[in-house]
């Protein structure tokens, strides 16, 4: 397989999936950077097979911060990203998430966000947001029965030294600014967790609905971050 072609990977996802220019963007740091690739369960689960040129291990369902820290005691000098969902990161796998913040692991790893579990057939994920409709939720995620999605950015802030990173798949904006995150992300010291907020057309059954709403999803985080802020220098909410 070529640098840049990663024609099986294209086939491998979904028509319009949000997760093709991430992974290609991957790849490249880690032939440049000569690193290894932690993946996990999920859309990406084929991506250690895939990248042929790339060293590459695979780890069980939300684990691949586990293995990644276990490479990192091993080798302490190799560049280490995971790559995976937010089911698998931030639901299955919210203890390794947490406690690998808390280390300040330096381990880069990449987050896919689309707000539902894709590959087991679309169910409710950690961050899938109120009133969204999933298989699990058939009347909407209700923050009564269900709790409120869980927000990354807050939870990486336990850790000050931990650097968060928020960007998007669904723009070309969005993508190159993942590109330029990325590239920093590789040279900090600690644990750095870059959000991408990606679609998912298999589960809306619509390319364009599902760009917008990743879109959509995108921006509120954004005013989100500028409430929390605001909030820090002193509000009344």
């Amino acid at each position: 397989m070529r640098f840049g072609e990663l024609i099986m990977l294209v086939h491998r996802y979904c028509p319009g999936c949000g997760h093709i220019n991430i992974s290609k963007e991957v790849e490249k740091q880690l032939i440049e950077k000569q690193g290894i690739l932690i993946g996990s369960v999920g859309c990406s689960v084929a991506l250690p097979e895939l990248f042929e040129v790339v060293d590459a291990v695979s780890s069980a369902h939300g684990r691949a911060l586990s293995v990644a820290t276990a490479l990192r005691r091993c080798l302490p000098d190799t560049l280490l990203i995971t790559y995976q969902g937010d089911g698998d990161c931030c639901t299955i796998g919210i203890g390794e998430l947490i406690h690998t913040i808390l280390r300040n692991e330096r381990i880069v790893c990449v987050l896919i966000n689309n707000n539902q579990f894709a590959m087991t057939g679309f169910q409710m994920s950690a961050t899938t947001p109120i009133d969204i409709k999933t298989k699990t939720t058939v009347n909407g995620r209700k923050e009564s029965y269900h709790g409120i999605p869980i927000n990354v950015k807050l939870l990486m802030k336990q850790n000050p030294k931990a650097k968060y990173y928020l960007s998007n798949s669904a723009s070309k904006k969005g993508i190159d600014l993942f590109k330029e995150q990325l590239k920093e992300a590789l040279n900090n010291d600690g644990f750095s967790l870059l959000e991408v907020m990606s679609p998912c057309p298999t589960f809306w059954g619509n390319v364009k609905k599902s760009y917008e709403f990743t879109l959509e999803q995108y921006e509120k985080k954004i005013e989100e971050e500028e409430h929390y802020c605001a909030c820090l220098n002193g509000c009344d909410n």
